[in-house]
Parts: structure tokens; sequence; C-alpha cells
């Protein structure tokens, strides 16, 4: 340590010592301000990369396909959620019934179609299919 950095460290000692608590105080409210600061205009407010409208469809999405099983948008995940306390998992309410001919059905219609076997599910193909042109009209 060279002779001016000790001379500059006796002077903030001897400024330190006398009172060293308020010392202590004037820091931690400077670095209280640093650390509340708000952000300057024009720096980024969100994670780089962060796509909000990707973010937005997924919440859509989310929100369509609870409607469409009955469920609240929590999925009856959240035990503090304000809708449905916790208790909102699919069948919670009624199911809508557009949502779930558009979502769901198509799924278990393939689910039930695999489980037919071969022979039976080109004939269950076949009554679905005459079923959804008779809905078309």
């Amino acid at each position: 340590m060279s002779a001016t950095e000790l001379g500059e460290l006796e002077a903030l000692l001897e400024r330190v010592l006398p009172d060293p608590r308020a010392f202590a105080e004037r820091v931690f409210e400077q670095m209280v301000d640093r650390l509340t600061a708000q952000v300057p205009n024009g720096s980024p407010t969100v994670v780089e990369g962060y796509d909000a409208a990707a973010h937005q469809a997924l919440i859509d999405r989310n929100m369509i396909l609870a409607a469409a099983v009955g469920a609240c948008d929590c999925w009856g995940y959240d035990p503090t959620c304000a809708v449905c306390g916790g208790e909102g998992s699919a069948g919670w309410t009624q199911p809508d019934a557009e949502l779930f001919i558009e979502f769901v059905e198509p799924a278990a219609r393939r689910m039930a179609d695999e489980s037919a076997g071969p022979s039976q599910s080109t004939t269950r193909s076949k009554e679905m299919s005459e079923h959804d042109q008779h809905l078309d009209r």
C-alpha cells in the first residue's frame, strides 16, 4: 500500500471511527437508494428474448382448453384461486359445448378408435365421419 493510499485510508477511518453507526447508516441509505431507483426511460423492462405475444397465446389457449373441459383457468392447482379455491379441475363446471366438440371430441374419438382395434376402428371412423357431415349441415 502506497503512502497516498495509506493516508486516504487513515482519513476515512478518522471520519468513520468517531461515529461508525452514522457512517454505516449513510452507506446503507445509499445502497437502498440505488436498489430502489427507477429504471431510466429507454432501458428494457423485460427479459431479453421474452415474447409477450407468444406468452399471451399460451394464456389464451389455456383458458380455451379449460373452458372446453369445464375447468377453472388454474385447473384446480391453486388453493388461493379467487374463482375456485383450488377445486376447479376438469368437470368443475359445465364444459363449453362448442369448445368441447372442437378440442376434446377429436382426441376422445382417436382414443376410442385405437382401443376398438383395427376391424372396429374402421367402422367407428366411418360412423364419426357421417356424424361430422351431419353436424356441418
